[in-house]
């Protein structure tokens, strides 16, 4: 009923500028609807708190469909209705719709694999993600003018104006008061090993504790021998934030079934499960479960959700500190004064690009890497861009065909005289 009524409900106040998802849902839908079904989404996305985590920024079109036409489900109809086109449009950043007519332009995908990314929910690596590391460490490599550097942690950096040349001055290595062991080649960094170099222009994807705070995760694999140990088929299930404390004192975030999400993907046959835990339930915790406490916790929940008492014969548990930054309230503005300070700082040649800036999964991260190299090419490196051009551009949101938005392939197609021209592969 809260869907059905919520275009007879007020328009905010133009006064506010941010409300969190929790609060922007309750007032124009329902908070049951928040905090029983949403706030699942949001866990398993960003392990985050619907009552703390931005509107503005994540659920932005609702927000701006609000603003425009007073609601968010009935300023959708209301779009579609006054647009009156066969197809339907959508509601868009004008440096948004660049973007994706960029992509159209300039990637191009053999037709197949495009088809098959659009036709599916998630894909994997055969490897797992480190393959499409090590693929990326080949290609770069491959290149003969790169250099790769581990265990050289950023110390500092700083800009540099030496007689009107620009650069970013920066310091890596190990700073420590005594010979540090390293933990993947057991060899000795002695005391003091740091490098001061300089750069015309550098890349950062360090974060920025002022501009959000962030979530800290536990992930438990579980693998038992039984291959039809699940009840179900499908992706797992996500926890919402109204389920009560004692069904879920362990403070999981959801289970992913993933021999049965992804199949194909184990060598083996059986049952792999993975349980998540922590986010924002685990604010302020001085201390987190060990790895040992993290096994029997999750095996507690699969047992009390899925009744699951088979023992694994095999677990990973991995403590992933800091790991999901949360776009609280006010996000949008922090972003953006961080970006007018880092662009009049570093006069354009400290770019920033990473899940803290970007969005926190890794297809965002790929597009934003793919934007902010793009815009090196010719001069583009001297301007005065931090790399984060998106929230500096102030331009009104635009109505488009939604087509605009999705990637097309460009297929070569042969007519009667043999030459080949471009045409739409309707992906």
């Amino acid at each position: 009923m809260g869907a059905i009524t919520e275009p007879l409900r007020p328009k905010r106040p133009d006064s506010l500028t941010d409300e969190t998802i929790g609060s922007w849902l309750a007032r124009r839908v329902d908070k049951r609807i928040a905090d029983n079904l949403v706030s699942a989404v949001f866990h398993g996305i960003y392990a985050g708190d619907i009552n703390q985590l931005s509107a503005k920024t994540l659920f932005n079109t609702g927000w701006e469909l609000e603003a425009r036409y007073g609601s968010a489900i009935g300023g959708w109809f209301r779009m579609q209705n006054e647009h009156g086109q066969s197809q339907p449009v959508t509601l868009v950043h004008p440096h948004d719709r660049e973007v994706a007519k960029a992509m159209n332009e300039e990637i191009d995908l053999e037709l197949d694999f495009a088809k098959n990314l659009k036709d599916s929910a998630m894909f994997s690596f055969r490897n797992g993600l480190q393959q499409m590391v090590r693929a990326l460490v080949d290609a770069v490599e491959a290149k003969g003018n790169i250099e790769i550097r581990t265990e050289s942690p950023i110390q500092t950096f700083k800009p540099l104006n030496e007689n009107g040349k620009l650069g970013v001055e920066v310091v890596s290595g190990v700073r420590s008061s005594s010979s540090v062991r390293t933990a993947s080649t057991d060899s000795i960094q002695a005391e003091g090993s740091t490098s001061t170099e300089s750069f015309d222009l550098a890349i950062s994807t360090l974060k920025n504790d002022e501009i959000t705070p962030f979530a800290t995760v536990m992930t438990v694999n579980l693998y038992f021998p039984n291959p039809n140990l699940l009840p179900y088929e499908g992706f797992g299930y996500l926890i919402p934030q109204g389920i009560p404390f004692e069904q879920n004192p362990e403070r999981a975030l959801g289970v992913i079934w993933d021999s049965s999400a992804v199949k194909g993907q184990d060598t083996a046959s059986g049952t792999k499960l993975t349980v998540m835990m922590g986010g924002h339930w685990w604010d302020g915790w001085k201390g987190f479960p060990t790895e040992e406490e993290g096994l029997e916790m999750a095996r507690s929940v699969i047992k009390r959700h899925l009744n699951i008492t088979d023992e694994p014969t095999a677990h990973i548990a991995n403590l992933s500190r800091d790991c999901i930054p949360q776009y609280t309230l006010g996000y949008d503005e922090r972003l953006k004064q961080f970006a007018q300070g880092m662009s009049n700082e570093f006069k354009g040649r400290l770019r920033v690009v990473g899940a803290q800036f970007n969005g926190v999964s890794v297809n965002d991260i790929i597009a934003a890497s793919w934007q902010v190299a793009r815009s090196l090419r010719g001069e583009g490196w001297k301007g005065r861009s931090c790399g984060l051009d998106r929230i500096m551009d102030e331009r009104e949101w635009v109505i488009v065909p939604a087509k605009e938005m999705a990637y097309v392939k460009k297929e070569v197609r042969v007519g009667d005289s043999g030459m080949g021209r471009r045409g739409d592969g309707g992906v």
